[in-house]
């Protein structure tokens, strides 16, 4: 006999979301073990990669033992330190295909799980202009242990809880449900939940792809 659903209309979209949740790709899983595997084949040491990825050593070591999940800006640091393509390192399928949908799922997204901040990517992990995230920042959680640069622009908007975005020199901005940012992505920063409940945060990068940010970067990685 079928079990009857006493599921209320409120209680509806929560279930839904829950299970897409489950049905997500998680990328966690294994993603150290690639990364030290790669660096291994390439006979690299852990700091030279550590720092053509513009991470610290601890960071990556951390990063190949499961402690740490990095953002996917760090993730393709260390794919390009390593000379290969992000999707290697995620071991994703899906960017393998010639010709991939341009509609993500929910249930396909992929998830860089972490109890402080889990990350859900809302595109395709190939784009190479956009990185569209949503966090989920958990209480006393981070997007990343210390601040940190990259090229481009960050833009966020405040879905639901409160996060605080740090800059260099104890500058900071707290934003609240709604509220939204925008700032050149070469200042350090990072994200931090200074409050006691959780925050759920729309990340987008603008990646700078122009000749002159190339020549930044790699001057960062030659100093």
């Amino acid at each position: 006999m079928a079990v009857p659903d006493f599921t209320t209309p409120a209680e509806a979209p929560r279930r839904r979301e829950a299970s897409a949740r489950r049905e997500a790709h998680s990328v966690t899983a294994g993603l150290g073990a690639r990364i030290k595997a790669l660096r291994s084949e390439r006979d690299l040491s852990l700091r030279s990669v550590a720092a053509q990825a513009q991470i610290s050593p601890s960071l990556l070591s951390q990063i190949e033992r499961g402690e740490a999940s990095p953002s996917l800006v760090s993730l393709v640091a260390i794919a390009d330190a390593l000379d290969v393509r992000p999707g290697r390192l995620l071991d994703d399928d899906a960017a393998d295909e010639s010709a991939p949908s341009p509609v993500v799922r929910r249930g396909e997204r992929r998830i860089v799980d972490d109890a402080r901040c889990r990350r859900e990517y809302l595109m395709h992990l190939d784009d190479p202009y956009l990185e569209v995230a949503e966090l989920i920042v958990a209480p006393g959680g981070e997007s990343r242990p210390q601040l940190a640069r990259h090229s481009g622009r960050d833009y966020g908007v405040v879905i639901t809880g409160e996060i605080v975005i740090e800059f260099e020199n104890g500058r900071s901005e707290t934003l609240k449900r709604g509220d939204y940012i925008a700032f050149d992505a070469e200042i350090p920063h990072r994200a931090v939940n200074r409050s006691s409940r959780g925050a759920r945060v729309l990340w987008i990068i603008a990646h700078d792809r122009s000749e002159s940010a190339r020549q930044r970067r790699a001057a960062i990685r030659a100093a």
